[in-house]
């Protein structure tokens, strides 16, 4: 009786998991190079995985997720997706501490009348702004990142739930909240980000109010235009002080391949970054890139690294499944 019952619900299970559209994937960097970091504090180019330094080195985390969709009647899907802190060449998840679905874990619905989820997730202002950074805000050599200008610059959060508004006319609309109580001194937090598209041209905005009683605001805009032989951005961000500032950057089809380029500087430090970048796809789903990127003595001050200008690279190759 009791086999039988377990049986049954195995099968109930599998069964389940039939009809649910649930996938596995990833993302895999491998590069030789430094961050700019690892150049200020004067170590050598090494092999990396894009999960190594918390996520620190090449262009982007090594990870993998599971995710998946499931109709559940009138009109209604249900969502989730959990995805791994980065995963470094030593094959540990994450840094002490991390939590091993550290990037993503969260559940949600969607219809016609657009998605809500609720859980860890990237914040409005990433998920809105990150499309502008034509490198994809690479780890070891971001100019925005090191300039502390970035249009997307603001981290997951936990218990966030955000709601995406289906897009009309061009326009998208995303809005978020996180309640009180994550950490110690946390404030409950809202956010808007929003996405006009008309052809070449696009322009964003993004909002989010303070995290904690001592921290501050944050705010940017950017717009894109598309002229086919090469695309160009502009931005600017207001994080508080000394995270305030400029964008801007472009990127071409060359040969096969995109190249690019994308400069930052800070308003308050002075600070300054500047990276250059090419990639191509070179077989399915496997992409080659090369990066180098500087920033200034201002800028490594700012984030309190050895003093003076600093330099790095990555040549890598990412695969994705």
């Amino acid at each position: 009786m009791k086999k039988s019952l377990v049986s049954a619900l195995i099968l109930s299970g599998l069964a389940g998991a039939a009809s649910a559209q649930v996938s596995l994937y990833g993302l895999l960097d491998a590069s030789l190079g430094k961050s700019i970091l690892d150049d200020a504090n004067k170590k050598s180019a090494d092999l990396h995985s894009g999960g190594d330094d918390g996520s620190g080195q090449g262009n982007s985390t090594t990870r993998i997720g599971v995710k998946g969709s499931t109709d559940v009647g009138s009109g209604v899907k249900a969502n989730f997706k959990f995805e791994t802190a980065g995963i470094t060449s030593k094959g540990s998840v994450g840094g002490a501490g991390d939590a091993f679905f550290n990037r993503q874990a969260w559940m949600g619905f969607s219809s016609g009348l657009g998605e809500i989820r609720l859980g860890r997730q990237d914040s409005v202002p990433f998920q809105t702004m990150i499309a502008y950074d034509f490198n994809g805000a690479s780890n070891g050599v971001s100019a925005l990142g090191y300039a502390n200008v970035g249009p997307w610059a603001r981290d997951r959060q936990s218990r966030s739930i955000q709601y995406i508004a289906p897009t009309m006319g061009g326009l998208s609309v995303q809005l978020g909240a996180v309640p009180k109580g994550n950490v110690a001194g946390d404030k409950a937090t809202m956010s808007a980000g929003a996405t006009y598209a008309l052809g070449a041209f696009s322009a964003s905005a993004a909002f989010e109010g303070k995290r904690t009683t001592t921290g501050h605001s944050f705010w940017s805009l950017a717009a894109s235009y598309d002229m086919g032989i090469v695309k160009f951005m502009a931005a600017a961000a207001d994080g508080g002080p000394n995270a305030t500032g400029v964008s801007f950057g472009a990127v071409a089809p060359f040969a096969g391949a995109s190249v690019g380029f994308l400069y930052g500087r800070n308003n308050d430090t002075k600070g300054s970054g500047l990276e250059v970048f090419a990639n191509k796809e070179v077989l399915k789903n496997t992409y080659a890139y090369a990066e180098i990127g500087r920033a200034n003595s201002k800028a490594m001050t700012a984030l309190g690294a050895p003093a003076g200008s600093a330099m790095g690279y990555a040549l890598g190759v990412i695969y994705t499944f």
